[in-house]
């Protein structure tokens, strides 16, 4: 394996960005339609990991393509010394490249004698003409030839890291702007990243402006990618994690690698493993009160404000924004609070802001309160340095609380994960003519309960009795119409969609859908119907919402007492099956989205005894679930069977067990088969040989069954990947 060189993991533990890393080796080679990349991302989601990732993979291909990589840093103060150290990483990462030696990056004072023949005129020229610049005393002018050297002799591919950092630069040199108009009109393969707030904003203004730079965005990783994660990385670190406390990880962190890989190291370090929630919390709390996340954020805000007493200012502000229920404060009060002349506060805010401590908008400061870890270092910190508590009572009681908020995390995620998506689906009606009996209960069950899927459709193909849906131009969760019903359900499990009946726009075409999943092991009974007509009903009168309709969404459906409430309240009463229906129905499928928790199926099976033949029964009744005909359920069996046998045969895997998963994503499954230990390239095989006996001929098999098939060598073992379209022939 090709060593590392800038990043700081090897490429087997840099997990589940592997979409990104294409993205801009693709953009590398030029296939991009742009020359300019932006690469978007909040801070600690590991933007520069990846572009040091993207580097030293470069590095080792083969090839004439020159990897740059350059990263802005507060502490260049200014932009002349910026562009400076700019010129000394170029020429160093050249001549490292040319020579395949990565001890050259440290850098050398006679860099330009350690330049390859074919480099050595043009470094020499460039060199000497920096030199000129700088000693004319025209600081722009050095800046835009130092910063310019990639335009010649050779070809480079430039990663700019941290931009959002050049608002620390103090010289009348703006050296973002140069960067900007220099790269603006070349032709070389380029990359911008910073803080999404910062970067975005900032490379669209000014003078010089990259609008035809595509975009990149860097986003939290998933659930279950979080969970990866977490899995090898206490498997790297000798920390015993369970399946409870890998999820809770997972959301606690809500996908931010760096925080994940915090408490982990701090598990390592402690010698303590994470198997139950009390020590997951225990080491969050060491975190949070000086541990590696608050030291974090302690950079970030003595970044900032290197004056104690204007952070402390800062954050009793940003805590009493937390507090209290007006979310949003005029930035004026903040400037009176914190007492820094225009120019001082305003570059802070920017800088907070860009570091998503707080969000600025219209002249409104507003608190994170979704970032909950962020949201525990300001808790301790005001507790601590601002009311001044007794240290040992602030971290008792905080720690006790994340313990209580442990179990309630993860059974409100767990629900969240189970929505079935009311806002998306609500956003795709468009006045259809629609079967009464996908929103009706009482003639659903009276009709179709019980009715294979594909039957159902076919029937209502020609029913008579059907409503014209509204044609809904916005939606919401309810919460944000009216907050207090958070306090009754999660916000993704209720929603608000205006519209209008009949396309018409007028006052009197004009109306609202209130709808809202509610909670009931058998048929929802009456109390249940009322309870939650009333609710939305309030929403209507304090949103002054004159002609609405009321859409009630519960697991089994309702009772016939319900269903008589619910036709007396203008409201109509669905089961989740006959959601599913509609979704299909209006073909909604993609606004709507797959959910993972209620489409996805994970099932291990022991090596050998023949267990393939228990899997293929398992993906058979889930295919069948899913309309899957019955040549398409055979193929699929038949390559899952093959699958399995090949994982056991050519597996040294400790563990003796078959990984499998199933997920339907719209018009699909796919089926990934892995086992867990040694990967075929560190059984010192090559690739694949479809002639290899056995072995070749399964996997050849497979491929003729299945409309895709990727083999992987992944971080833990190797990964088979099938794809079978419902509608395959």
């Amino acid at each position: 394996m090709s060593e590392r060189i800038l990043a700081t993991i090897s490429a087997t533990d840099f997990i589940s960005r592997s979409v990104e890393l294409d993205a801009l080796r693709r953009h590398a080679s030029g296939e991009s339609k742009s020359n300019g990349l932006l690469l978007l991302s909040a801070p600690a989601l590991g933007a520069s990991e990846l572009l040091k990732q993207t580097y030293d993979r470069l590095f080792h291909e083969p090839g004439d393509l020159i990897p740059i990589y350059f990263a802005v840093r507060k502490s260049d103060e200014s932009a002349k010394e910026c562009a400076k150290r700019f010129l000394q990483t170029f020429l160093a990462q050249t001549a490292a490249f040319r020579h395949q030696d990565a001890k050259l990056l440290n850098g050398s004072p006679n860099l330009a004698e350690l330049a390859a023949p074919e480099d050595f005129d043009w470094v020499k020229r460039l060199v000497e003409n920096c030199r000129i610049d700088e000693e004319s005393g025209d600081d722009r002018a050095c800046v835009r030839a130092c910063l310019s050297a990639p335009q010649r002799g050779a070809k480079f591919f430039v990663m700019i890291d941290d931009l959002h950092e050049t608002a620390y630069l103090t010289d009348e040199t703006d050296f973002l702007e140069e960067l900007k108009e220099i790269y603006s009109r070349s032709d070389l393969p380029f990359v911008f990243a910073g803080n999404r707030r910062f970067l975005y904003g900032a490379a669209k203004e000014g003078n010089a402006k990259l609008n035809g730079a595509e975009i990149l965005r860097l986003e939290p990783l998933n659930f279950t990618e979080a969970g990866f994660l977490a899995e090898n990385s206490a498997r790297n670190l000798d920390v015993k994690i369970n399946e409870q406390t890998r999820d809770l990880i997972a959301r606690k962190f809500d996908g931010n690698p760096t925080f994940i890989k915090f408490l982990i190291q701090a598990a390592s370090a402690k010698r303590v493993d994470l198997d139950n929630f009390q020590r997951v919390e225990t080491i969050y709390a060491d975190e949070i009160f000086g541990g590696g996340i608050g030291r974090f954020y302690d950079a970030v805000f003595q970044e900032i404000a290197p004056n104690v007493e204007t952070q402390k200012s800062f954050v009793e502000l940003i805590y009493q924004s937390l507090t209290v229920e007006k979310e949003k404060i005029s930035i004026e009060c903040w400037q009176d609070s914190v007492g820094l002349d225009d120019e001082d506060f305003y570059r802070a805010m920017a800088q907070l802001n860009s570091a998503e401590i707080v969000r600025v908008t219209s002249n409104r400061v507003e608190a994170m309160r979704d970032n909950e870890v962020l949201s525990d270092y300001l808790t301790a910190r005001f507790r601590l340095e601002i009311a001044a508590e007794n240290r040992a009572l602030v971290v008792g009681e905080m720690l006790a609380r994340f313990l209580k908020r442990a179990p309630q995390t993860m059974a409100k995620f767990y629900r969240q994960n189970s929505a079935i998506g009311l806002r998306e689906l609500l956003s795709a009606f468009n006045n259809q003519e629609t079967p009464t009996a996908l929103l009706d209960y009482s003639i659903f069950k009276e009709h179709f309960k019980g009715t294979e899927t594909s039957e159902i459709l076919e029937n209502l193909k020609d029913t008579t009795e059907t409503i014209r849906l509204p044609q809904i131009i916005y939606t919401a969760h309810t919460v944000a119409f009216y907050p207090p019903i958070e306090a009754i359900t999660e916000k993704t499990r209720s929603a608000v969609a205006l519209g209008f009946v009949e396309a018409a726009y007028t006052d009197e075409d004009e109306t609202v859908w209130l709808a809202a999943e509610i909670d009931a092991k058998l048929e929802a009974a009456r109390e249940t119907a009322e309870f939650w007509c009333d609710r939305l009903e309030m929403v209507a009168l304090v949103c002054n919402f004159k002609n609405y309709k009321l859409w009630l969404v519960a697991p089994e459906g309702f009772a016939p007492e319900a269903a008589e409430v619910l036709r007396e309240r203008n409201a109509f009463g669905s089961s989740e099956r006959q959601v599913e229906l509609l979704i299909k129905f209006l073909k909604a499928e993609t606004p709507v989205g797959e959910n993972p928790a209620a489409h996805e199926y994970e099932i291990v099976v022991p090596m050998g005894d023949d267990t393939e033949l228990i899997a293929a029964h398992a993906v058979e009744e889930i295919a069948k679930r899913h309309s899957f005909n019955s040549k398409a359920i055979n193929q699929i069996k038949t390559a899952l069977v093959e699958a399995c046998i090949n994982a056991a045969e050519h597996s040294l895997s400790p563990d003796r067990k078959i990984y499998q998963k199933f997920a339907f994503e719209g018009d699909k499954i796919v089926i990934t088969v892995s086992n867990r230990g040694l990967r075929i390239a560190d059984q010192q095989a090559t690739e694949i040989n479809p002639d290899e006996g056995r072995r070749g001929w399964g996997l050849r098999l497979i491929k003729t069954l299945m409309d895709e098939v990727k083999f992987e060598q992944v971080d833990d073992g190797t990964r088979i990947s099938m794809t079978k379209y419902l509608n395959a022939k």
